[in-house]
């Protein structure tokens, strides 16, 4: 009989703490979404016409063989800054992404999908036809980062 009230009570005891370590993980679970939510939640309309307006700027850009004017919109996050500050590509940097886009020029463009995450991690995906070849088409993905209140433009790595 004693043997039955042990055995009932470490059923209790592993039941009451299974419950509790699953209240502690669906608490960090919510909490998740909830951080998320707090930099969406605060975005307007003007924030995605702001991205699109951006992506749009240069895909024209490229479209037009303007290719440096096009390197000149895009930023990188400085690894280096704890807030990932967005900063502008070095000259080698908008050099090799020149030298890109001369090897694929766009005729045509559309932005796919636009998805909004957190102020540094967001993602734009674009398909674009490539000229004098209407049959072969291909995608790009930037990197909107929302710094100090303005969209800078990264491409995706």
């Amino acid at each position: 009989m004693k043997r039955y009230n042990i055995v009932a009570i470490v059923i209790c005891l592993f039941s009451l703490l299974s419950c509790t370590e699953r209240n502690e993980k669906q608490t960090e679970i919510a909490t998740i979404p909830t951080e998320l939510k707090t930099f969406t939640d605060g975005l307007v309309k003007e924030d995605t016409l702001a991205v699109e307006e951006l992506v749009n700027d240069y895909m024209t850009y490229v479209q037009n063989g303007e290719y440096a004017e096009a390197a000149a919109m895009l930023y990188k996050p400085d690894s280096a800054d704890i807030w990932n500050e967005p900063i502008p590509l070095s000259n080698e940097e908008m050099e090799k992404v020149i030298e890109t886009l001369k090897l694929f020029p766009v005729q045509s463009y559309k932005i796919k999908s636009i998805k909004f995450k957190t102020a540094i991690e967001n993602e734009v995906k674009c398909t674009f036809i490539i000229k004098d070849s209407p049959s072969i088409s291909s995608s790009i993905s930037f990197k909107p980062m929302n710094y100090l209140g303005g969209w800078r433009l990264c491409l995706s790595k």
